[in-house]
């Protein structure tokens, strides 16, 4: 029986990716990096971790760290809108799990300064037992590290849980954890982003409840 959700945040709860893709495309453009279509493709549903080696192969770590640093820096110079980004239908989705005693954690690519960011400006963190970032792991997503962690931390078996996802590299790492995979639609243009893996795929976060009491209902 389905017992928990495991969330992705980006472009999952809030729709930042448009927002972070530009951020970064900026922010190399203030470094004289040109980032090709295959890069840009390379950035949704990750982070600067493994982006780096992809646009600037052959950097030693301490290279890539002090890139990372930068950036980091450029974010805090150009702070983000985190309620103006928010799915419209998230928090209905959210109370609504919550009221059918569905538990639900969080498990992003972001850096954990960015989550707790988002998390406390708009108001959800109440929601999650335990919120993972992909700081916290020496392999991001696809690796299914992060996913596998979580179901750790709620004490589930992955038959008892759902992932909601938006990309490639998301979707596999929950698959790869042996979880069902919600897939939510990606509305960008830039963005081409394969979801053939998921389980179940969504137009928008809006349909969840719908589809978590269907297959509530298979399982039961």
């Amino acid at each position: 029986m389905l017992k928990a959700v495991i969330f992705d945040m980006d472009g999952v709860l809030i729709n930042s990716e448009p927002y972070y893709l530009q951020q970064r495309l900026d922010y190399f453009k203030l470094l004289g990096i040109d980032v090709s279509d295959e890069h840009v493709q390379n950035m949704t549903g990750g982070n600067m971790k493994i982006a780096l080696p992809q646009l600037l192969p052959g950097k030693t770590t301490a290279q890539y760290d002090r890139i990372r640093r930068g950036y980091r820096y450029f974010k805090s110079q150009h702070p983000q809108d985190f309620n103006a980004m928010l799915m419209p239908d998230t928090r209905r989705v959210l109370q609504h799990l919550k009221e059918q005693n569905i538990r639900m954690a969080l498990a992003s690519s972001s850096d954990r300064q960015t989550i707790n960011t988002m998390l406390a400006t708009t108001g959800l963190k109440e929601y999650f037992e335990t919120t993972l970032s992909g700081e916290d792991f020496e392999r991001s997503k696809p690796d299914p590290s992060i996913y596998l962690t979580a179901l750790e931390k709620l004490a589930i078996d992955a038959k008892d849980a759902a992932a909601v996802e938006d990309s490639e590299m998301g979707i596999a790492a929950a698959k790869a954890a042996g979880i069902f995979t919600f897939a939510v639609a990606v509305d960008d243009p830039r963005v081409a982003t394969d979801q053939s893996q998921a389980d179940y795929r969504l137009r928008k976060l809006g349909q969840l409840p719908g589809a978590v009491t269907l297959m509530r209902g298979h399982l039961q």
